[in-house]
């Protein structure tokens, strides 16, 4: 899958899916996810009013959501382009279904984190893709909220956990650092060289700032 450039859950799912002739077949309704280790995207589930016409079409009425691969995507950009014809889709369909072990991107925006001792510091608000494929958490909310405006930045930053700093996921997101390690490393990240710019560039642009912590991943 390429990527025109890094981006989250929430915009992927505002883009327009085209099959492999750029006839549009829907859009993205939910995403599911593996983790063994790091975080991976498994499989995406289309919908919207194009994609029930086109199962109408079909004369197909699937009693489970139309689930289909992500090896199917091969590129995004302004839209989610399909390696595969609008036609084919049906195949695919009669076949896939949610793995028992896959996440749903809809369930992990519910969940909270924890760091290594079990304390709750925020949840996952959307996952993000990197240029270069990697997936990782957008978190906010409680300890990370409150450690922004303590530094006097509120909105319109991401704070940006790779999908490798996570250590399990059962009810929670367990992470495998402490508060105090996520602390100093949000100081230093938010304090850095082209974080210190932030609220500056908030003034004069609506663009997300993203804020990747952990460069050099915890073991």
């Amino acid at each position: 899958m390429k990527l025109a450039r890094s981006l989250c859950c929430k915009e992927m799912k505002k883009a327009d899916v085209v099959d492999s002739s750029g006839n549009k077949v829907g859009n993205v309704g939910d995403l599911t996810f593996t983790f063994d280790k790091e975080l991976k995207l498994s499989k995406f589930i289309l919908a919207g009013p194009r994609f029930e016409e086109f199962l109408e079409s079909i004369k197909v009425r699937p009693d489970k959501d139309p689930v289909f691969d992500s090896s199917l995507i091969i590129k995004i950009d302004e839209k989610v382009h399909l390696d595969t014809s609008v036609n084919s889709l049906k195949t695919t369909l009669d076949k896939n279904a949610i793995p028992a072990g896959d996440i749903r991107l809809s369930k992990l925006e519910k969940m909270d984190i924890v760091d290594s001792s079990g304390k709750k510091i925020g949840r996952a608000i959307d996952i993000d893709f990197d240029i270069d494929g990697t997936v990782s958490m957008i978190v906010g909310g409680g300890f990370i909220e409150e450690k922004m405006e303590a530094l006097g930045i509120k909105s319109d930053v991401d704070i940006i956990v790779p999908g490798d700093v996570i250590s399990s996921i059962t009810d929670k997101i367990h992470l495998k650092v402490s508060e105090s390690e996520l602390s100093k490393t949000m100081d230093n990240e938010l304090k850095s060289k082209d974080a210190t710019k932030v609220k500056e560039s908030m003034a004069v642009s609506h663009d997300v700032t993203k804020v990747r912590l952990f460069s050099q991943r915890p073991m």
